[in-house]
């Protein structure tokens, strides 16, 4: 056994002075184990064997062992760990590849037997031929579209171009802590490249489906110690896009891929029109009856994913014969706003079937009995693919000010009220006052049912009660996107290609600031794709003077401008 007699205990590790065990009743342990010996000896050349042991300070047990050891060159789980009184050893089932340094990194694995405090930093290198690898790359791991750190997440490198992250487990591994900070140490010169994912299912293989992942398409050609590699994180599915199902369910037909769509076309050579619409999560298409006493017609299917994957198929469009019950025909309104600067009404509705009419004269703002702003066609865009109406119409500035009653004497009459009975008393209707109405049987849907009644009420904003954002982008790139986003990471308006943007008519709260880089210069952020080496557009957030996401804004206030440099 090689033992440290001639080397100090603090170049092996990160390591604190040995602790005296507290008697019972005496202040809380809260030193970690300490290592005292290893075998191999770190910076061990030429060793060949299949046990290494590392022995500390006081009893230790192990923590999850197989999950938190990483071994690089990767050896995969084919090891054993044991923990018997002050010594753990971890006993590998194959032969070590010759030449090659290998890293031991024990993590949070080792703890002590009393308060379970975890050994910190406990790392080990050896080589089994003559030479010791040194190189570094290290970095951060974060979540591009949220810009936070990523904990815990796996960063690995390749140097093969045939290497497939989704199929190949990688050779050389790490962990970020909770910083998103990573470091790959030992490694020989090279070309590599990078890339890390949140690996739930420990498999070592990132899951689109279920996993965020990101890579560095550009290729780091190591010669010396790498720092500031920088791997955004994105969650997108880039498993193969297939046609799993399409029959009939319920009143509709039901078309089901394998995976969330960007877009589709159904057509057909018959004189039938289609009305069809994305369920929830855009993996299926519900294709509604309109074949009017047809058994079936046949359609030609063409969708694409988010990353050009597509399906371009024909089928037979045919309906249930027996009697079901259709679902009920909802309409959702959201994003409602009376901007009173800009004199402007606008907002959404969303529908959970195609609409088939839409009536407008049942669709109004009104100010009271004399004021009415009605929504007219060419007020509206209909989003057929997602069932949603968006709406903005302009109104003459009048429309704000409350004309003044003219009260003729003749007509004020004194109240009554019978003191025999007073729940005799007449109470009239009150008047309907600054209220949008969507009256029932505005939309009606391919399936003939109408839509309930809904009314909001809104009053106008204005300058005392909103506030504005001015954003400054300093940019060299041709096209780019400012974002402004809600706290949990929703966009409420963007603008395209402006060095300064100013967001107006915004209610207090707190926001976050956006700018995308659009590499594509397609008007929306690219996902990236792995398999043509193309990275997402770049995200990057405003930053405030505490490097703080959040922006806060109060009423009657503007902020700005806001600098965000690229």
């Amino acid at each position: 056994m090689t033992l440290f007699k001639n080397l100090p205990i603090c170049c092996l590790f990160f390591l604190s002075c040995a602790r005296v065990t507290s008697p019972t009743g005496g202040p809380k342990d809260s030193i970690p184990p300490i290592v005292i010996k290893t075998y191999p000896a770190t910076q061990q050349t030429n060793f060949k064997e299949k046990r290494i042991e590392l022995t500390f300070n006081e009893l230790v047990i192990l923590n999850n062992p197989k999950e938190q050891i990483i071994i690089t060159p990767s050896i995969g789980k084919d090891f054993e760990v044991t923990a018997k009184k002050n010594k753990v050893t971890l006993t590998l089932e194959n032969d070590l590849e010759d030449n090659t340094t290998y890293t031991v990194n024990l993590r949070e694995s080792i703890q002590d037997i009393t308060e379970k405090n975890a050994a910190k930093n406990l790392k080990l290198a050896f080589s089994t031929g003559d030479y010791i690898d040194s190189l570094t790359i290290e970095g951060r791991v974060f979540d591009l579209l949220k810009s936070t750190d990523f904990e815990d997440a796996t960063v690995a490198i390749y140097s093969s171009d045939t290497f497939n992250i989704f199929q190949h487990k990688p050779s050389y591994i790490t962990k970020t802590d909770k910083k998103g900070i990573f470091k790959i140490e030992n490694l020989k010169p090279g070309i590599y490249y990078a890339y890390a994912f949140n690996d739930k299912n420990k498999n070592l293989i990132p899951d689109s489906k279920t996993e965020h992942f990101g890579f560095i398409s550009q290729p780091i050609a190591l010669t010396t110690n790498n720092s500031g590699t920088q791997i955004p994180l994105i969650g997108l599915d880039t498993r193969p896009l297939k046609l799993t199902s399409a029959r009939p369910t319920n009143t509709y037909f039901l078309i089901k891929t394998s995976k969330g769509l960007k877009t589709y076309t159904l057509t057909t050579k018959e004189n039938v029109e289609l009305y069809s619409a994305f369920n929830e999560d855009q993996s299926g298409i519900n294709v509604y009856n309109t074949l009017q006493g047809q058994d079936s017609i046949q359609i030609k299917f063409k969708a694409t994913d988010s990353i050009q994957n597509s399906i371009d198929t024909t089928m037979y469009l045919k309906f249930a014969q027996r009697l079901a019950t259709p679902e009920q025909f909802t309409s959702t309104p959201k994003n409602l706003a009376l901007i009173g600067p800009k004199t402007l009404l606008k907002g959404q509705i969303s529908f959970n079937k195609p609409l088939q009419f839409i009536n407008f004269d049942s669709i109004y703002y009104q100010f009271d009995s004399t004021r009415i702003i009605p929504i007219k066609p060419e007020d509206v865009q209909y989003d057929t693919l997602h069932n949603t109406l968006a709406f903005e119409k302009s109104f003459d500035k009048s429309f704000l000010t409350k004309p003044k009653p003219i009260i003729s004497p003749d007509s004020v009459k004194p109240i009554t009220q019978s003191t025999d009975n007073p729940k005799s008393k007449t109470i009239p209707n009150k008047p309907i006052e600054n209220e949008l109405i969507i009256a029932s049987g505005s939309f009606i849907s391919v399936e003939a049912d109408t839509s309930k009644r809904l009314t909001q009420n809104m009053l106008p904003t204005t300058l005392e009660n909103t506030g504005v954002i001015i954003v400054h982008v300093v940019t060299k790139e041709p096209s780019f996107i400012v974002e402004l986003l809600s706290r949990d990471n929703k966009v409420i308006v963007s603008s395209k290609n402006t060095l300064k943007t100013t967001f107006e008519d915004l209610q207090p709260g707190t926001y976050q600031i956006r700018l995308i880089i659009d590499r594509d210069n397609d008007g929306v952020w690219s996902n990236g794709n792995f398999f043509k080496k193309q990275e997402p557009d770049p995200v990057f957030f405003y930053r405030n003077e505490k490097k703080e996401l959040i922006v806060n804004l109060k009423a009657n206030w503007e902020l700005g401008p806001l600098l965000i440099t690229y």
